[in-house]
Protein backbone atom coordinates (compact mmCIF):
# COMPACT_ATOMS: atom_id res chain seq x y z
CA UNK A 1 0.00 0.00 0.00
CA UNK A 2 0.99 3.38 -0.51
CA UNK A 3 2.18 4.09 3.47
CA UNK A 4 4.58 4.04 5.61
CA UNK A 5 4.16 1.94 9.24
CA UNK A 6 5.09 2.78 12.86
CA UNK A 7 5.40 0.52 15.06
CA UNK A 8 3.17 -1.67 17.73
CA UNK A 9 1.63 -4.80 16.66
CA UNK A 10 -0.93 -7.35 17.54
CA UNK A 11 0.38 -10.18 19.64
CA UNK A 12 1.73 -13.75 17.77
CA UNK A 13 -1.72 -15.22 19.48
CA UNK A 14 -3.76 -12.71 17.96
CA UNK A 15 -2.88 -14.36 14.63
CA UNK A 16 -5.06 -15.36 11.69
CA UNK A 17 -8.82 -14.90 12.89
CA UNK A 18 -11.38 -17.06 14.46
CA UNK A 19 -15.29 -16.15 13.61
CA UNK A 20 -17.28 -17.09 16.66
CA UNK A 21 -19.38 -18.99 14.17
CA UNK A 22 -16.39 -20.92 13.38
CA UNK A 23 -14.35 -21.70 9.84
CA UNK A 24 -16.40 -20.76 6.91
CA UNK A 25 -15.80 -22.68 3.51
CA UNK A 26 -15.96 -22.55 0.11
CA UNK A 27 -16.86 -25.08 -1.89
CA UNK A 28 -15.81 -26.45 -5.58
CA UNK A 29 -18.79 -25.06 -6.85
CA UNK A 30 -18.18 -21.76 -5.16
CA UNK A 31 -14.79 -21.14 -6.90
CA UNK A 32 -13.08 -21.06 -9.85
CA UNK A 33 -12.40 -24.70 -10.86
CA UNK A 34 -9.50 -25.21 -12.92
CA UNK A 35 -11.08 -28.37 -14.53
CA UNK A 36 -13.60 -25.97 -16.24
CA UNK A 37 -10.94 -24.40 -17.39
CA UNK A 38 -8.53 -26.72 -18.71
CA UNK A 39 -6.12 -25.05 -16.56
CA UNK A 40 -3.30 -26.57 -14.14
CA UNK A 41 -2.00 -25.27 -11.30
CA UNK A 42 1.80 -24.94 -10.26
CA UNK A 43 1.38 -26.89 -6.95
CA UNK A 44 5.24 -26.12 -5.93
CA UNK A 45 5.05 -22.45 -6.69
CA UNK A 46 5.63 -19.48 -6.89
CA UNK A 47 2.98 -17.83 -4.89
CA UNK A 48 1.88 -14.37 -4.93
CA UNK A 49 1.04 -11.35 -2.58
CA UNK A 50 -0.15 -8.22 -3.88
CA UNK A 51 -0.75 -5.12 -2.31
CA UNK A 52 -3.09 -2.98 -3.62
CA UNK A 53 -2.59 0.98 -3.69
CA UNK A 54 1.08 1.64 -5.36
CA UNK A 55 1.29 -1.80 -6.69
CA UNK A 56 -1.95 -3.09 -8.78
CA UNK A 57 -3.88 0.50 -8.60
CA UNK A 58 -2.77 4.34 -7.82
CA UNK A 59 -5.76 5.90 -6.21
CA UNK A 60 -9.19 5.30 -8.88
CA UNK A 61 -6.70 4.69 -11.42
CA UNK A 62 -5.83 0.65 -12.14
CA UNK A 63 -2.56 0.18 -13.61
CA UNK A 64 -2.91 -1.41 -17.00
CA UNK A 65 0.42 -3.90 -16.08
CA UNK A 66 -1.85 -5.02 -12.98
CA UNK A 67 -4.71 -6.53 -15.41
CA UNK A 68 -1.87 -7.96 -17.37
CA UNK A 69 -0.28 -10.08 -14.33
CA UNK A 70 -3.47 -11.10 -12.92
CA UNK A 71 -4.69 -12.12 -16.48
CA UNK A 72 -1.45 -14.26 -16.28
CA UNK A 73 -1.28 -15.67 -13.01
CA UNK A 74 -4.95 -16.90 -13.04
CA UNK A 75 -4.34 -18.93 -16.44
CA UNK A 76 -4.34 -16.97 -19.62
CA UNK A 77 -0.74 -17.80 -20.34
CA UNK A 78 1.36 -19.76 -23.29
CA UNK A 79 1.73 -22.85 -20.31
CA UNK A 80 -2.26 -22.50 -19.13
CA UNK A 81 -0.88 -22.57 -15.60
CA UNK A 82 -2.74 -21.10 -12.82
CA UNK A 83 -0.27 -19.37 -9.71
CA UNK A 84 -2.23 -18.94 -6.54
CA UNK A 85 -2.13 -15.15 -5.53
CA UNK A 86 -3.52 -12.85 -2.39
CA UNK A 87 -4.42 -9.42 -2.12
CA UNK A 88 -2.84 -8.09 1.06
CA UNK A 89 -4.07 -4.71 1.91
CA UNK A 90 -3.59 -2.53 4.68
CA UNK A 91 -7.07 -1.10 3.38
CA UNK A 92 -10.84 -1.82 4.40
CA UNK A 93 -13.71 -0.18 5.21
CA UNK A 94 -16.13 -2.44 4.02
CA UNK A 95 -16.64 -6.32 3.60
CA UNK A 96 -14.40 -8.65 2.30
CA UNK A 97 -17.15 -10.12 -0.13
CA UNK A 98 -18.08 -6.24 -1.12
CA UNK A 99 -13.99 -5.31 -2.03
CA UNK A 100 -13.96 -8.46 -4.24
CA UNK A 101 -17.05 -7.61 -6.33
CA UNK A 102 -15.31 -4.17 -6.57
CA UNK A 103 -11.92 -5.50 -7.36
CA UNK A 104 -13.05 -7.82 -10.04
CA UNK A 105 -14.63 -5.10 -11.99
CA UNK A 106 -11.52 -2.98 -11.79
CA UNK A 107 -9.28 -5.54 -12.43
CA UNK A 108 -11.18 -7.60 -14.71
CA UNK A 109 -10.33 -11.05 -13.35
CA UNK A 110 -12.20 -12.78 -10.63
CA UNK A 111 -10.91 -11.92 -7.14
CA UNK A 112 -12.87 -13.96 -4.28
CA UNK A 113 -12.94 -13.78 -0.60
CA UNK A 114 -10.30 -16.39 -0.24
CA UNK A 115 -8.21 -13.78 -2.51
CA UNK A 116 -8.37 -11.45 -0.03
CA UNK A 117 -6.75 -9.99 3.49
CA UNK A 118 -7.68 -6.28 4.65
CA UNK A 119 -6.45 -4.62 7.29
CA UNK A 120 -9.44 -4.97 9.98
CA UNK A 121 -9.97 -9.01 9.12
CA UNK A 122 -7.56 -9.68 12.19
CA UNK A 123 -10.68 -8.36 14.45
CA UNK A 124 -12.64 -11.46 13.33
CA UNK A 125 -10.27 -13.25 16.16
CA UNK A 126 -12.00 -10.42 18.84
CA UNK A 127 -15.25 -11.81 18.40
CA UNK A 128 -15.06 -14.11 20.72
CA UNK A 129 -14.14 -12.11 23.62
CA UNK A 130 -16.38 -8.92 22.55
CA UNK A 131 -19.19 -10.54 20.78
CA UNK A 132 -21.87 -9.59 23.58
CA UNK A 133 -20.33 -6.40 24.62
CA UNK A 134 -20.04 -2.78 23.47
CA UNK A 135 -17.91 -1.46 21.34
CA UNK A 136 -16.86 1.67 19.56
CA UNK A 137 -16.25 1.24 16.09
CA UNK A 138 -14.42 3.92 14.77
CA UNK A 139 -13.22 5.40 11.16
CA UNK A 140 -14.63 4.81 7.74
CA UNK A 141 -17.40 6.26 5.70
CA UNK A 142 -21.23 6.79 7.51
CA UNK A 143 -21.90 3.56 9.44
CA UNK A 144 -20.63 1.40 7.06
CA UNK A 145 -17.45 -0.20 9.28
CA UNK A 146 -20.35 -0.75 11.75
CA UNK A 147 -21.94 -2.69 9.31
CA UNK A 148 -18.60 -4.42 8.88
CA UNK A 149 -18.28 -5.38 12.33
CA UNK A 150 -21.85 -6.53 12.70
CA UNK A 151 -21.24 -8.76 10.00
CA UNK A 152 -18.01 -10.16 11.87
CA UNK A 153 -20.25 -10.88 15.09
CA UNK A 154 -19.73 -7.84 17.04
CA UNK A 155 -23.47 -7.41 18.26
CA UNK A 156 -23.52 -4.07 20.02
CA UNK A 157 -20.95 -1.87 17.92
CA UNK A 158 -21.70 1.86 18.19
CA UNK A 159 -20.22 4.13 16.15
CA UNK A 160 -19.09 8.09 17.17
CA UNK A 161 -22.33 9.46 15.13
CA UNK A 162 -24.37 7.39 17.67
CA UNK A 163 -22.62 9.12 20.47
CA UNK A 164 -23.01 12.70 18.98
CA UNK A 165 -26.69 12.61 18.60
CA UNK A 166 -26.95 11.25 22.63
CA UNK A 167 -25.03 14.66 23.31
CA UNK A 168 -24.11 17.14 20.90
CA UNK A 169 -21.79 18.66 23.41
CA UNK A 170 -19.59 15.77 22.79
CA UNK A 171 -18.05 17.60 19.74
CA UNK A 172 -19.66 21.13 19.57
CA UNK A 173 -18.15 21.32 16.04
CA UNK A 174 -20.04 19.39 14.03
CA UNK A 175 -24.07 19.60 13.35
CA UNK A 176 -25.41 15.97 12.35
CA UNK A 177 -26.93 16.26 9.40
CA UNK A 178 -30.26 14.92 8.03
CA UNK A 179 -28.72 11.86 6.06
CA UNK A 180 -26.54 11.32 9.35
CA UNK A 181 -29.82 11.04 11.33
CA UNK A 182 -30.73 8.02 9.31
CA UNK A 183 -28.29 5.95 10.53
CA UNK A 184 -27.37 6.68 13.80
CA UNK A 185 -28.25 3.94 16.67
CA UNK A 186 -29.57 5.62 19.65
CA UNK A 187 -28.53 5.24 22.96
CA UNK A 188 -28.32 6.59 26.62
CA UNK A 189 -24.39 5.95 26.96
CA UNK A 190 -24.56 7.60 30.59
CA UNK A 191 -25.41 3.65 31.28
CA UNK A 192 -23.25 1.96 28.48
CA UNK A 193 -19.94 0.41 29.25
CA UNK A 194 -17.98 0.19 26.55
CA UNK A 195 -15.39 -3.02 26.55
CA UNK A 196 -13.18 -1.91 23.97
CA UNK A 197 -12.60 0.66 20.90
CA UNK A 198 -11.62 -0.64 17.24
CA UNK A 199 -10.18 0.96 14.53
CA UNK A 200 -11.66 -0.39 11.70
CA UNK A 201 -10.73 2.14 9.02
CA UNK A 202 -9.16 5.87 8.42
CA UNK A 203 -10.99 8.50 10.54
CA UNK A 204 -13.05 10.51 8.37
CA UNK A 205 -13.06 13.25 11.27
CA UNK A 206 -9.95 13.44 13.02
CA UNK A 207 -11.11 15.87 15.93
CA UNK A 208 -13.97 14.14 16.56
CA UNK A 209 -12.57 10.91 16.75
CA UNK A 210 -9.82 11.61 18.78
CA UNK A 211 -12.14 13.31 21.36
CA UNK A 212 -14.21 10.39 21.65
CA UNK A 213 -11.56 8.11 21.40
CA UNK A 214 -9.93 9.60 24.79
CA UNK A 215 -12.82 10.16 25.97
CA UNK A 216 -13.37 6.60 26.87
CA UNK A 217 -10.05 6.15 27.47
CA UNK A 218 -10.21 8.70 30.46
CA UNK A 219 -13.25 7.42 31.27
CA UNK A 220 -14.46 5.31 34.30
CA UNK A 221 -15.44 2.05 33.69
CA UNK A 222 -15.89 2.45 29.74
CA UNK A 223 -18.26 5.03 30.18
CA UNK A 224 -19.03 8.45 28.39
CA UNK A 225 -19.10 11.39 30.70
CA UNK A 226 -16.74 9.58 33.44
CA UNK A 227 -13.45 9.93 34.59
CA UNK A 228 -10.90 8.29 36.65
CA UNK A 229 -9.46 9.63 39.88
CA UNK A 230 -6.58 10.99 38.66
CA UNK A 231 -5.01 10.52 41.99
CA UNK A 232 -5.02 6.99 41.78
CA UNK A 233 -2.31 5.82 39.96
CA UNK A 234 -3.98 2.12 40.24
CA UNK A 235 -6.67 3.21 37.68
CA UNK A 236 -4.42 4.66 35.36
CA UNK A 237 -2.34 1.11 34.65
CA UNK A 238 -2.51 -0.50 31.63
CA UNK A 239 -4.55 -3.47 32.78
CA UNK A 240 -7.29 -0.88 34.05
CA UNK A 241 -7.19 1.24 30.39
CA UNK A 242 -9.91 -0.16 27.77
CA UNK A 243 -8.12 -1.96 25.11
CA UNK A 244 -7.92 0.26 21.97
CA UNK A 245 -7.28 -1.64 18.81
CA UNK A 246 -5.91 -0.07 15.74
CA UNK A 247 -6.35 -2.01 12.48
CA UNK A 248 -3.11 -0.98 10.51
CA UNK A 249 -0.22 1.28 11.65
CA UNK A 250 0.27 3.15 8.09
CA UNK A 251 1.37 6.40 8.93
CA UNK A 252 1.46 7.54 5.30
CA UNK A 253 -0.52 6.44 1.66
CA UNK A 254 -0.80 7.74 -1.00
CA UNK A 255 -3.22 8.34 -3.71
CA UNK A 256 -2.94 10.81 -6.99
CA UNK A 257 -2.12 13.40 -5.11
CA UNK A 258 1.71 14.16 -5.81
CA UNK A 259 2.58 13.82 -2.13
CA UNK A 260 1.62 11.04 0.61
CA UNK A 261 -1.42 11.87 2.95
CA UNK A 262 -1.77 10.78 6.32
CA UNK A 263 -3.12 7.32 7.43
CA UNK A 264 -4.27 5.54 10.53
CA UNK A 265 -0.97 5.67 12.03
CA UNK A 266 -0.56 9.46 12.28
CA UNK A 267 -4.16 9.13 13.62
CA UNK A 268 -2.71 6.84 16.32
CA UNK A 269 0.35 9.13 16.91
CA UNK A 270 -1.96 11.77 17.47
CA UNK A 271 -3.89 10.25 19.82
CA UNK A 272 -1.20 9.23 22.07
CA UNK A 273 0.44 12.64 21.94
CA UNK A 274 -2.79 14.29 23.20
CA UNK A 275 -3.59 11.72 25.67
CA UNK A 276 -0.15 12.15 26.77
CA UNK A 277 -0.19 15.81 27.19
CA UNK A 278 -3.76 15.69 28.96
CA UNK A 279 -2.96 12.65 31.32
CA UNK A 280 0.73 12.10 31.64
CA UNK A 281 0.14 8.14 30.45
CA UNK A 282 1.05 6.23 27.89
CA UNK A 283 -1.84 5.23 25.38
CA UNK A 284 -1.34 1.10 25.27
CA UNK A 285 -3.10 -0.10 22.04
CA UNK A 286 -2.69 -3.00 19.83
CA UNK A 287 -2.01 -2.54 16.37
CA UNK A 288 -3.05 -5.28 12.85
CA UNK A 289 -2.25 -4.99 9.30
CA UNK A 290 0.98 -5.02 7.73
CA UNK A 291 3.82 -5.38 8.71
CA UNK A 292 2.12 -7.33 11.71
CA UNK A 293 2.83 -11.33 11.73
CA UNK A 294 -0.80 -11.66 12.34
CA UNK A 295 -1.55 -10.70 8.74
CA UNK A 296 1.03 -12.28 7.16
CA UNK A 297 0.38 -15.74 9.34
CA UNK A 298 -3.67 -15.09 8.20
CA UNK A 299 -2.15 -14.71 4.31
CA UNK A 300 -0.58 -18.16 4.50
CA UNK A 301 -3.22 -19.94 5.61
CA UNK A 302 -5.16 -18.48 2.79
CA UNK A 303 -2.77 -19.41 0.61
CA UNK A 304 -1.96 -22.74 1.78
CA UNK A 305 -6.42 -23.45 1.60
CA UNK A 306 -6.48 -21.71 -1.82
CA UNK A 307 -3.52 -24.03 -2.81
CA UNK A 308 -4.97 -26.95 -1.53
CA UNK A 309 -8.27 -26.57 -3.11
CA UNK A 310 -6.79 -25.65 -6.81
CA UNK A 311 -4.97 -29.21 -7.11
CA UNK A 312 -6.79 -31.50 -4.49
CA UNK A 313 -10.54 -29.46 -4.58
CA UNK A 314 -10.37 -29.39 -0.86
CA UNK A 315 -12.76 -26.49 0.38
CA UNK A 316 -11.19 -23.13 1.37
CA UNK A 317 -11.61 -22.04 4.74
CA UNK A 318 -12.18 -18.23 4.85
CA UNK A 319 -11.54 -18.26 8.91
CA UNK A 320 -8.49 -20.02 9.80
CA UNK A 321 -8.38 -20.84 13.46
CA UNK A 322 -4.41 -21.65 13.55
CA UNK A 323 -1.95 -18.75 15.15
CA UNK A 324 0.90 -20.95 13.42
CA UNK A 325 2.08 -20.24 10.12
CA UNK A 326 1.47 -23.39 7.51
CA UNK A 327 3.93 -24.69 5.84
CA UNK A 328 3.95 -23.77 2.05
CA UNK A 329 5.43 -26.31 -0.53
CA UNK A 330 6.80 -23.50 -2.71
CA UNK A 331 7.95 -19.87 -2.34
CA UNK A 332 5.68 -16.66 -1.59
CA UNK A 333 6.70 -13.34 -3.37
CA UNK A 334 5.41 -10.06 -1.64
CA UNK A 335 4.72 -7.35 -3.79
CA UNK A 336 4.43 -4.07 -2.52
CA UNK A 337 5.33 -0.22 -2.74
CA UNK A 338 5.99 0.07 0.85
CA UNK A 339 9.69 -0.93 2.25
CA UNK A 340 8.25 -0.43 6.17
CA UNK A 341 4.76 -2.53 5.64
CA UNK A 342 5.41 -4.78 2.53
CA UNK A 343 9.03 -5.82 2.91
CA UNK A 344 9.55 -5.10 6.25
CA UNK A 345 6.65 -8.06 6.85
CA UNK A 346 7.50 -10.69 4.30
CA UNK A 347 11.30 -10.31 5.15
CA UNK A 348 10.40 -11.05 8.73
CA UNK A 349 8.13 -13.63 7.65
CA UNK A 350 10.52 -15.66 5.46
CA UNK A 351 8.72 -14.60 2.34
CA UNK A 352 10.25 -13.15 -0.75
CA UNK A 353 10.01 -9.17 -1.29
CA UNK A 354 9.73 -7.56 -4.89
CA UNK A 355 9.65 -3.95 -4.07
CA UNK A 356 7.92 -1.73 -6.80
CA UNK A 357 8.33 2.10 -7.90
CA UNK A 358 4.43 2.80 -8.80
CA UNK A 359 3.98 4.08 -5.25
CA UNK A 360 5.85 4.92 -2.39
CA UNK A 361 9.43 3.82 -2.73
CA UNK A 362 10.99 6.69 -4.70
CA UNK A 363 14.74 4.79 -4.97
CA UNK A 364 16.48 2.99 -7.37
CA UNK A 365 18.52 0.11 -5.87
CA UNK A 366 17.56 -1.87 -3.22
CA UNK A 367 19.85 -0.48 -1.04
CA UNK A 368 17.65 2.81 -1.23
CA UNK A 369 14.83 1.32 1.00
CA UNK A 370 14.81 1.23 4.66
CA UNK A 371 13.99 -2.23 4.26
CA UNK A 372 15.94 -4.10 1.87
CA UNK A 373 13.92 -6.06 -0.56
CA UNK A 374 14.96 -9.38 -2.42
CA UNK A 375 14.45 -7.59 -5.47
CA UNK A 376 13.54 -3.59 -7.00
CA UNK A 377 11.22 -3.74 -10.06
CA UNK A 378 10.02 -0.58 -12.24
CA UNK A 379 6.33 -2.21 -12.04
CA UNK A 380 4.09 -4.87 -11.02
CA UNK A 381 4.71 -6.85 -14.71
CA UNK A 382 8.08 -6.56 -14.05
CA UNK A 383 8.35 -8.37 -10.92
CA UNK A 384 5.88 -11.11 -11.83
CA UNK A 385 7.85 -11.30 -14.60
CA UNK A 386 11.21 -11.59 -12.59
CA UNK A 387 9.76 -14.22 -10.17
CA UNK A 388 8.29 -16.35 -12.75
CA UNK A 389 11.45 -16.31 -14.59
CA UNK A 390 13.57 -17.14 -10.98
CA UNK A 391 11.27 -19.47 -10.53
CA UNK A 392 11.75 -21.21 -14.23
CA UNK A 393 8.55 -20.36 -15.27
CA UNK A 394 9.33 -17.81 -17.38
CA UNK A 395 7.53 -18.95 -20.29
CA UNK A 396 4.02 -18.05 -18.83
CA UNK A 397 5.38 -14.25 -19.39
CA UNK A 398 6.83 -14.77 -22.66
CA UNK A 399 4.08 -12.80 -24.77
CA UNK A 400 0.94 -10.00 -23.04
CA UNK A 401 -1.99 -11.42 -23.07
CA UNK A 402 -3.77 -10.51 -26.43
CA UNK A 403 -6.26 -7.88 -25.12
CA UNK A 404 -3.49 -5.80 -23.17
CA UNK A 405 -0.52 -3.39 -25.06
CA UNK A 406 3.00 -4.81 -24.48
CA UNK A 407 4.86 -3.18 -21.69
CA UNK A 408 8.63 -2.42 -21.81
CA UNK A 409 10.44 -1.71 -19.11
CA UNK A 410 14.07 -1.73 -17.98
CA UNK A 411 13.71 -5.24 -15.63
CA UNK A 412 14.89 -5.72 -11.87
CA UNK A 413 17.60 -4.60 -9.81
CA UNK A 414 18.97 -7.03 -8.22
Amino acid sequence: MLRTAVSSALPRSAAASASSRGGRVLTASQTASPARRSISTAPKGPYFCFDIDGVLKQGSHVLPQAKAVLQILSGNNPLKRRYPFLCVTNGGGSLESERCKKLTKELEVEIGEHQIVQSHTVFRSLVPQYADKPVLVVGGIEDRCRRVAEAYGFKHAYIPADVLAWKPAVWPYHKLTEHEWTYVKHADFSSVSFAAILVFHDSRDWGRDVQLVLDLVRAKDGVFGTSKNPKDPSQWTPGRQIPVHFSNPDLLWGNEFSQPRFGQGALQESMAAVYKLTTGHELHRTTGGKPTNATYTYAAHLLSSQIAHLTSGTPINLHPTSSSAPSLPGRVYMIGDNPASDIAGANAFGWESILVKTGVFRGEKREDAEHVPTVVAEDVWEGVKWALEREGEGEAVSRMPEEHETIAKDGPRE
